[in-house]
C-alpha cells in the first residue's frame, strides 16, 4: 500500500501542537475506558464498542481495552511489563514482572544529553514524524491483532531513530506512550479527515482542513455504523480448544476463569452498504464479558480502505 507521511506542521510550534494532539488522544481514551466499563454486563455490545473502535479511527489499540488482554491489568501496563521495560532495562537482569525500583535503566536523568535537556517539543515533533511511516506501514499490512509484531518492530526502531535525533541513550515509557499515541492519532485522522483548528488562546493552528480516507469512499457526510448479530453460545471445549492458553497466562487468565463464551457476527455499514463483517469471541469472567483477541481476526476491519 502506498504510504503518506503525517501531516505536516512547522517545527516551531510543535510544543504545543503535540500537547494538544496527545491531551487529544488521552480523552479519547478516558472516554473510551468508561464506556467499555459501562457495557462489560452486555456481550453484543462489548463485541460492537470493540469493532467500532477500530472501525471509527483504525483505532485497533484503544480497542484492545476491551479484551481479555486487559481483563487483569490495564493495557498500558500490560505494554510496560512486555515491550516497553524490556528496552528500558535491558542493561538488567529484567524480565516481564521483574520489580524495577532497584534497577537503572536508560529512563534515568543522566541518560539525557543536552538536546533532550533543552528540547522545546521540536525533536518530539521530528520524532513522531520519523516513526509514523512504520506504524502506517505496520497497521495497514498487520491490523492489530499479531499486536506481538507491532509493539517489537516499532519500538525497536523508536530506539534508533530517537538517539539518532537527540543523540543520546535516553528512553521512557512517556517518550514511548507519547509517539506512539500521537501517531495512532494521526492514523486516525488521516481516515476521518480534519478540520482547520486553532488554540483559542495562543492562535496557533492545529490541525489544516484535510479530506480523509473515508470521506473520499463513502462521501463527505459519511457516517459508519456497527450491528452484531446471529448469536451463538459456544461450548467452553470448543473455546478452549480454539483459544491461546499461553497467551491468557500472560493476562493473568486461566481456562477455568472462563464461564461462558458466545461468538457474535458483527457488520460495518456505511449507509445501506454493508461494508465488512467480522466474527467476534466474547468470554464472561464473574460478571463481565470481553473480547478474546487471541480468536477474533478483525483484518477485514482494515482491509475496506487503503491509505494512500
Amino acid at each position: 500500500m502506498a504510504k503518506k507521511n503525517a501531516k505536516e506542521f512547522n517545527f516551531k510550534l510543535y510544543a504545543v501542537a503535540v500537547f494538544f494532539a496527545v491531551l487529544a488522544a488521552l480523552v479519547a481514551i478516558t472516554y473510551s475506558t468508561y464506556t467499555a466499563r459501562y457495557i462489560a454486563l452486555h456481550p453484543d455490545r462489548v463485541a460492537e464498542n470493540f469493532v467500532d473502535t477500530v472501525v471509527q479511527n483504525g483505532d485497533g489499540y484503544n480497542a484492545y481495552k476491551t479484551t481479555v488482554a486487559s481483563k487483569n491489568m490495564k493495557y498500558g501496563d500490560f505494554i510496560r511489563k512486555y515491550y516497553m521495560n524490556p528496552l528500558i532495562f535491558r542493561d538488567e537482569a529484567y524480565t516481564p514482572g521483574t520489580p524495577t525500583d532497584a534497577m537503572t535503566g536508560y529512563n534515568d536523568d543522566s541518560f539525557k544529553g543536552e538536546k533532550s535537556l533543552n528540547d522545546d517539543g521540536t525533536l518530539q515533533g521530528q520524532l513522531i514524524d520519523r516513526m509514523y511511516p512504520l506504524y502506517e506501514e505496520l497497521v495497514s499490512e498487520n491490523g492489530w491483532d499479531n499486536y506481538d509484531k507491532i509493539y517489537t518492530e516499532y519500538f525497536d526502531e523508536l530506539i534508533k531513530a530517537r538517539k539518532e535525533i537527540y543523540g543520546d541513550d535516553y528512553l521512557s515509557d512517556e517518550v514511548m506512550f507519547t509517539v506512539l499515541e500521537a501517531n495512532v492519532l494521526t492514523y486516525g485522522q488521516t481516515l476521518t479527515g480534519t478540520e482547520d483548528t486553532f488554540d483559542e488562546n495562543t492562535g496557533i493552528q492545529l490541525t489544516k482542513k484535510q479530506e480523509g480516507v473515508y470521506q473520499k469512499l463513502f462521501g463527505e457526510d459519511y457516517k459508519l455504523t456497527v450491528k452484531a448479530e446471529n448469536e451463538k453460545a459456544i461450548e467452553l471445549s470448543d473455546w478452549l480448544a480454539s483459544t491461546d492458553e499461553a497467551a491468557l497466562e500472560t493476562y493473568g487468565i486461566k481456562a477455568d476463569d472462563v464461564k461462558e463464551a458466545k461468538s457474535f457476527d458483527v457488520t460495518v455499514c456505511s449507509g445501506d452498504e454493508k461494508i465488512a463483517t467480522v466474527t467476534v469471541t466474547v468470554v464472561k469472567i464473574k460478571s463481565s464479558w470481553y473480547v478474546d483477541n487471541t480468536v477474533t481476526d478483525t483484518s477485514a476491519l482494515y482491509e475496506f480502505y487503503e491509505i494512500g
